[in-house]
């Protein structure tokens, strides 16, 4: 179920990060796209409520197997950072701001999750 857990989120994580990269050129290429979902701030909201169960749960699973606090520590810092910029940038900070926290926290979190598969396969 871990194991799941942590691959889910790590695709979850590059949909994030997919989406923050390809919308401003997608939406050169195809304005109509504007009118959609995804570019409606609840896009970001669907998001994390996905990941943040998904993330907690996979670590909260496999902390009784390894204790490698690095995992917590990359899984922290990257919920952190998607939380701040999908609450805090989205509305008071330049667009590029949110864009850059999203897709940096993203890649945290992914990192986290990859380490804590790779420990987790390993014992």
């Amino acid at each position: 179920m871990q194991t799941l857990l942590d691959g889910g989120a790590v695709v979850i994580s590059a949909i994030c990060a997919l989406h923050c990269l390809a919308l401003p050129f997608l939406l050169v290429l195809f304005p109509l796209l504007g009118a959609t979902i995804m570019t409606d701030e609840s896009f970001h909201a669907v998001l994390l409520w996905v990941i943040l169960p998904t993330s907690l749960l996979a670590v909260g699973l496999s902390m009784f197997r390894h204790r490698d606090w690095m995992v917590i520590g990359l899984l922290g810092v990257g919920l952190i950072t998607l939380v701040a910029g999908a609450l805090w940038a989205h509305d008071h900070a330049a667009p590029w701001v949110d864009a850059a926290m999203s897709v940096s926290g993203g890649a945290v979190l992914a990192t986290g999750h990859i380490r804590n598969f790779l420990i987790c396969r390993q014992s």
